[in-house]
């Protein structure tokens, strides 16, 4: 005869009694887990904020190019006659001063014939009228006979001062610098032959220098004659000094690709050399409305560009539009809340609605 389990023997509730006993430790193990969880504090992200701040910045153009002179203001020293040079008493890009001596010539041998002839014609020129005269006060010669006389000696007095002006019959001379400025170029040597008219050095005014620097065309149409711009030594960028747009190129440079542009220097300006390399600024642009440091500024996948604002301890994501960007800050419009303080630093972890630590 085969015996039923008891209900109420010890192993039989053991049994059953035992998975309710291991139902209950799971439950009490998880329950600090989940009040673990429930008290743990919200996400939150430490960052730095600034008031948001209305400004104006310009858009700003660099342009590299060199200090020349102005060819029209240029001044090539000439001899009339033809010269020997015996000194030259400068250098290229020397700087001088108003009457000090350039290089010093004497005329050439044989170049002198002219002012020779001048003088003997002078010296027979007043002879004849001599004689003429006499025989006039003795009734042997005519009034028009004299007065022809006269026209001779007047023509050859004309001649004679035409040939001094030359330089021709003064030996050897000094040339002076009329004005203030720089030598560019040098094109004689001591002894050298100097005919008529051929250039021996060549002198630019201090007052006369000028830049020339190129421009993309796009920033060429941008510009005006006139507008302000700010030079820099390229191996100097601490010295700036202002000059002026004076001309735009009409055409692109074949070598450069680039539009040239030719820039005044201020009077003031000092130490620029011709052949300098320098590096020019001009402000093609200003814009004016919220200005905030670059560095504010995200784009998301799509290219969206936003900023986050402190709201209330919340982060405010706010889409926004660049109007001008420059190196440290970006020019913003958009539907920004002036009341609210800006991030500019931690904003890269921030998400909308995240809780923020504002640095002190």
């Amino acid at each position: 005869m085969t015996s039923l389990p008891c209900a109420s023997c010890p192993d039989h509730l053991l049994r059953r009694l035992l998975p309710l006993a291991l139902l209950g430790l799971a439950l009490a193990a998880a329950a600090p887990g989940r009040a673990h969880a429930e008290a743990a504090p919200a996400v939150s992200v430490q960052v730095q904020v600034a008031p948001l701040r209305q400004g104006q910045l310009a858009q700003t153009v660099h342009a590299l190019g060199s200090v020349t002179t102005a060819s029209s203001q240029n001044l090539t020293i000439v001899f009339p006659r033809q010269v020997q040079v015996r000194q030259v008493l400068v250098r290229m890009g020397q700087r001088v001063k108003q009457g000090q001596p350039l290089m010093t010539v004497q005329t050439a041998p044989g170049a002198d014939l002219a002012y020779t002839q001048a003088q003997n014609a002078v010296r027979y020129a007043q002879a004849d009228l001599q004689r003429v005269q006499q025989l006039a006060a003795q009734q042997f010669a005519t009034e028009t006979q004299v007065n022809a006389a006269r026209k001779t000696l007047a023509d050859a007095q004309a001649q004679l001062a035409a040939t001094q002006q030359q330089g021709m019959g003064s030996g050897v001379r000094q040339t002076m610098a009329p004005f203030a400025g720089v030598v560019t170029a040098v094109q004689t040597t001591p002894g050298a032959l100097l005919a008529p008219g051929s250039a021996a050095l060549t002198l630019a005014p201090s007052s006369g220098l000028q830049a020339v620097v190129g421009v993309t065309p796009e920033v060429a149409a941008a510009l005006v004659a006139g507008q302000p711009a700010r030079l820099q030594p390229v191996f100097d960028p601490d010295k700036t000094d202002a000059a002026t747009v004076l001309s735009i190129a009409g055409v692109v440079d074949p070598q450069s690709r680039l539009v040239n542009v030719t820039l005044a220097l201020s009077p003031q300006a000092a130490g620029l050399l011709p052949g300098l390399a320098v590096q020019a600024q001009m402000d093609l642009r200003h814009w004016q409305g919220w200005v905030v440091p670059r560095q504010a500024v995200l784009r998301d996948a799509s290219g969206q560009a936003y900023v986050f604002q402190d709201d209330h301890g919340k982060a405010r994501r706010v889409n926004v539009k660049i109007e001008l960007d420059q190196a440290e800050h970006t020019g913003l419009s958009g539907p920004l809340n002036p009341g609210l303080p800006l991030v500019v630093l931690g904003n890269d972890e921030l998400r909308p609605g995240m809780a923020l630590r504002v640095a002190k």
